[in-house]
């Protein structure tokens, strides 16, 4: 039987050699190397350590059975449980009409970039989907790259400059904060010179606070406070609540976005139809009766996640590795310009791409190199994921702790030892190549 010819010419040109999201490619490889039997120190991939509240679980369980299409914005229920939430941590007074729920945060994400008309501001170093996306929906992004003086955060001088070059009109600036890949937070001054800038120029911010709940001094700073008619507040439970493969997520709009609102909420009925039932009912259940327990939850994983990051940061820095130390969540940028000699000479290239190869190859060590964040090959920078550990573990073990107890070293070797090996690894890598 004679095989019919492959069909070309089918995809879009400007997606003819799209790929797949970088982070979970390479969390294939790694976890494919892994199942082949190499110990492998998964540095390079963002998932929970944590088990979700056994409290969301158990709501969530009584409402497997829900199989109905719910409305595109929430359940009721839901999104009053939301804005109470939001006026809970955020000081932040949010409108129980105005909200799109989805199937994790990235999908409103993307509709919100597909469906607005202007140009896309996007910071870097981003996050890996980011600027796929961007794509996806037809556009280009205008890179603002920012640096370690900075906390790699977005200066006002820097928005008002990528502004000026767009024109006139509306801007879209993808603003995410706690960082992904940086770890750092934004400050309230800095919010506030950012929303002048904003204002002056005819940006529309879309915030992306996934890791809000885990700053570790437990006091996030929402731009929503400072620019609230401007910004659209994109948000789930896939971090602080360990839900990343329930898939949850929901947007906000203030009233003076209405059209994008109409056009984010049409667009979801067209691709999604609605956020997954049983999550919505059990995770609004949970919100209302388990306030106290979901508290606790969250201010035991943000003390055992800075924990292990001031290890991870301070172990590197031993030998020779900087880096602004994580503020938030699951990263920081640690920056292993030290090594750019010794790979030199070793391996006749220094950059980005050999240097993680020669890490996942000879130290067991997986970490992405700077171009999947956008920044240039030849840098040496990398997102440093401190998360390979077992936080159910670790939760249990500061829940017998009295609650003002400051985690030290001898904690983290006990319970993240998975993450203190791979450091151990990596020091030896470092000191190879800088001999």
């Amino acid at each position: 039987m004679k095989t019919k010819e492959v069909a070309h010419d089918l995809v879009r040109d400007d997606l003819a050699h799209s790929t797949p999201a970088s982070n979970l490619a390479f969390n294939e490889e790694v976890k494919a190397l892994i199942k082949s039997g190499r110990k492998i120190a998964h540095f390079g991939f963002g998932l929970s350590p944590f088990p979700v509240p056994k409290c969301m679980v158990d709501c969530v369980k009584q409402f497997v059975p829900a199989n109905d299409y719910l409305p595109v914005v929430g359940i009721p229920e839901l999104r009053e449980e939301i804005v109470k939430f939001h006026e809970r941590y955020d000081n932040i007074t949010l409108n129980v009409n105005n909200f799109v729920m989805g199937p994790g945060s990235k999908q409103l994400i993307y509709l919100v970039m597909t469906t607005f008309k202007g140009d896309i501001l996007l910071p870097a170093p981003a996050w890996v989907t980011y600027a796929p996306q961007i794509r996806l929906a037809g556009k280009e992004p205008k890179i603002i790259q920012t640096d370690s003086k900075s906390g790699w955060k977005l200066t006002p001088h820097s928005l008002e400059e990528a502004a000026v070059l767009c024109g006139p009109g509306w801007k879209l600036l993808i603003h995410t904060n706690p960082g992904n890949p940086s770890g750092t937070c934004y400050t309230h001054e800095e919010l506030r010179a950012l929303s002048a800038v904003c204002r002056k120029r005819s940006i529309i911010v879309l915030s992306d606070e996934i890791y809000a709940r885990l700053t570790f001094s437990r006091d996030h700073a929402s731009i929503v406070q400072h620019y609230p008619e401007g910004t659209i507040l994109i948000t789930g439970f896939s971090k602080w609540a360990s839900a990343g493969g329930w898939r949850l997520g929901y947007a906000h709009f203030p009233n003076r976005l209405q059209e994008m609102f109409n056009a984010v909420k049409s667009a979801a009925s067209h691709t999604h139809s609605c956020a997954p039932a049983p999550m919505q009912y059990g995770v609004a259940k949970a919100l209302k009766e388990n306030a106290q327990e979901l508290d606790q939850y969250m201010n035991n994983c943000a003390k055992i996640l800075q924990a292990v990051s001031n290890y991870c940061h301070r172990e590197l820095n031993s030998v020779g590795v900087v880096g602004c130390e994580s503020e938030a969540g699951y990263y920081y940028i640690p920056d292993f310009e030290v090594v750019r000699g010794g790979l030199l000479a070793l391996k006749k290239k220094a950059d980005g791409e050999v240097m993680s190869r020669s890490m996942l190859e000879e130290a067991d060590v997986a970490l992405m190199p700077a171009a999947s964040f956008l920044r240039p090959a030849e840098e040496l920078i990398s997102r440093f994921c401190f998360v390979c550990f077992e936080g159910a573990k670790a939760l249990e073990a500061l829940e017998s702790l009295p609650s003002n107890v400051v985690l030290d070293d001898d904690f983290v070797r006990q319970y993240c030892l998975p993450v203190v090996m791979g450091v151990e690894n990596l020091k030896k890598w470092i000191k190879k190549y800088t001999r």
